[in-house]
């Protein structure tokens, strides 16, 4: 079993590092199931999936109830889920620009979601996309200090004590970490949960807030004002981990990385990065220099 960082993860790293905006926004962009029709909307990068870059999956946070959820999943099944919650895999396509540095990252792929309704995924991406245990990675991670943190916390007050929690209950499931079974190599429903649980508490309460809102596109009456109103004011008297059950996560899987670099050399430089067919279980990608 291995576990590799795809060549374009240092890449994007260190233009996220480069990025003075407090946060990094991209354009995301599905296919509406019921109408074929293109969908893009503008959505805030928060974490690589759990907490880990080897995992080359990038994600998002999202409300479970907004549009964006329903266009990509509406009419789809779950396809060889393991367990009995599982979200079909739609296509995707992402745009990331760096004003700054004049870079840009089209990103490609499959999506899944993770949230108390769906912390499961199909098996077709586990092996597709090489997604293994945090148990495994941490014992293969060679990582140090000066790693570039790129995950986002609204919360100033924050520290890293609820990752340290979430680490212990990740801990807590492996009792063997020696089986032959090949299930146990994959994220078992603690850890997908623990995932969720360390990306909503590194939320604001405003944040958090925002998900006990009425439903997104909802029609606006005197009593959904008036709850926006006391949300508003903080007055709503719900606790704050209420909006919980509205939370998600949106994981991106990468097939290919379309990577333009605008400063470089006499009229720029542009890479294709390619997810190819592993061999050895290991992660292959190709890369190609193009014309920009």
């Amino acid at each position: 079993m291995s576990h590799q960082m795809a060549p374009w993860v240092p890449m994007f790293i260190q233009s996220c590092k480069n990025n003075t905006e407090p946060f990094v926004s991209f354009q995301f962009a599905t296919v509406d199931k019921s109408t074929n029709k293109p969908r893009c909307r503008t959505v805030v990068f928060r974490d690589f999936l759990f907490h880990d870059k080897k995992t080359n999956i990038l994600t998002f946070n999202t409300d479970m109830r907004s549009s964006k959820i329903t266009e990509s999943f509406v009419g789809t099944k779950p396809n060889g889920s393991r367990g009995n919650q599982a979200c079909e895999t739609p296509f995707f396509e992402a745009c990331v620009y760096f004003p700054e540095t004049w870079e840009q990252y089209r990103f490609s792929g499959q999506i899944f979601t993770i949230s108390k309704q769906c912390k499961e995924i199909p098996v077709k991406l586990i092996t597709k996309y090489d997604i293994y245990s945090p148990r495994f990675s941490e014992m293969s991670d060679n990582s140090t200090d000066e790693d570039i943190d790129t995950s986002i916390n609204d919360d100033d007050d924050k520290t890293n004590d609820n990752i340290n929690d979430d680490k212990k209950l990740i801990e807590t499931i492996a009792d063997d970490r020696h089986h032959e079974d090949e299930d146990d190599y994959y994220p078992q429903s603690q850890e997908w949960e623990a995932e969720l649980l360390r990306q909503w508490s590194s939320l604001s309460r405003h944040t958090k807030s925002l998900y006990r809102k009425p439903a997104p596109g909802q029609k606006l009456t005197s009593e959904t004002r008036k709850k926006l109103d006391k949300l508003h004011r903080g007055v709503d008297g719900a606790k704050e981990d209420a909006g919980l059950e509205n939370f998600g996560i949106v994981c991106l899987c990468i097939d290919s990385v379309d990577f333009l670099n605008l400063k470089e050399g006499r009229g720029g430089e542009r890479w294709i990065f390619q997810k190819t067919d592993g061999h050895d279980e290991e992660d292959l990608w190709e890369e190609q220099e193009v014309c920009p």
